[in-house]
């Protein structure tokens, strides 16, 4: 066998592995100081990460194999090897961070600091800083256009979601939503945002060409969190204090069901090809599966100590 054989042959069989690797979730738990390694082949956990203290944002740059951690008590934030599943980098990351979002073709992970009033941004493989964004007050969930050009942050105590051209470093709207806007999720095509109220029991549907909120829809107690499906136009959005999911209709632009899951769900995550719905239950420890067309809950996998997964948990 050849050179040029023998470097076929070894391309071939890293390519059956990376075919092979089974989807996962990476769950932070608050509770345990820990990220649960989820196999979502077999739903079970496989491994278990030690991250900082109160760790809850997540976000996945699946082009560089990596899983970034916020966490808001020891104020780190930290990267983790999605292969090996160990801590790759940890870097300081203000007084409070809490949402997350990377940019896989710049390099980036912004950083939303819930006490400064600021996003910052990070190298993804250094964690070197590389700049930070004035925001409003509390600033939480983070959300990034599918170009990369425009973060949206949801500032929970102004009510209003901030756009931040990330290329001329300038807001560029504050747009105004329902109370204490946490959550916030891009359609996959980047012409609509959808952010949870928290106090207003309400989403909001932003139109992203014009800057500005189009739909408003009632939902349950307290929502934090969405998952959008493109294929079916459907949102599904945690609320807290209800325990359930409210499955959202866009076209209809109703309420289709609520689908109870475990105690206190926040991070939400849709697998579109495998057509799953995965929430995190902060107080019941665990993560509820749902069949994203029939709508009914399939299994509870048992996690760490205050699952929370606030952010793009997924690595399909």
């Amino acid at each position: 066998m050849n050179t040029l054989q023998r470097a076929f042959v070894a391309a071939l069989a890293l390519t059956s592995q990376a075919v092979a690797a089974a989807p996962l979730a990476f769950v932070t738990n608050q509770g345990s100081d820990d990220v649960s390694v989820v196999d979502l082949d077999i739903d079970s956990v496989v491994a278990t990460v030690v991250v900082g203290a109160d760790p809850a944002g997540v976000s996945i740059d699946a082009r560089r194999g990596l899983v970034f951690v916020t966490s808001a008590k020891s104020g780190e934030l930290t990267a983790i090897d999605s292969a090996t599943h160990r801590v790759q980098a940890t870097a300081p990351a203000g007084d409070g961070p809490l949402g997350i979002v990377s940019d896989a073709w710049r390099g980036r992970v912004y950083v939303a600091d819930w006490h400064s009033d600021t996003v910052r941004a990070y190298d993804a493989m250094t964690l070197a800083p590389r700049g930070e964004y004035a925001t409003g007050r509390s600033p939480s969930g983070l959300a990034l256009s599918p170009d990369g050009q425009f973060l949206l942050v949801a500032n929970r105590d102004d009510n209003n979601v901030q756009v931040i051209n990330t290329v001329a470093g300038l807001t560029v709207a504050r747009i105004g939503v329902g109370k204490a806007p946490f959550g916030v999720t891009m359609s996959r095509d980047g012409s609509r945002a959808f952010v949870a109220n928290v106090q207003s029991d309400d989403i909001t549907v932003i139109d992203m060409a014009g800057l500005q909120p189009s739909i408003t829809l009632a939902v349950g107690h307290m929502p934090y969190a969405i998952a959008h499906d493109a294929e079916r136009e459907r949102l599904f959005v945690t609320n807290q204090e209800d325990s359930d999911v409210s499955v959202i209709d866009l076209v209809e632009r109703r309420e289709l069901k609520r689908i109870a899951v475990g105690d206190y769900p926040e991070g939400i995550a849709l697998d579109p090809r495998r057509r799953r719905v995965y929430v995190a239950n902060w107080f019941s420890n665990s993560v509820t599966v749902i069949d994203a067309d029939t709508l009914e809950p399939l299994s509870e996998i048992a996690t760490g100590d205050g699952s929370r997964a606030f952010g793009d948990f997924l690595l399909p």
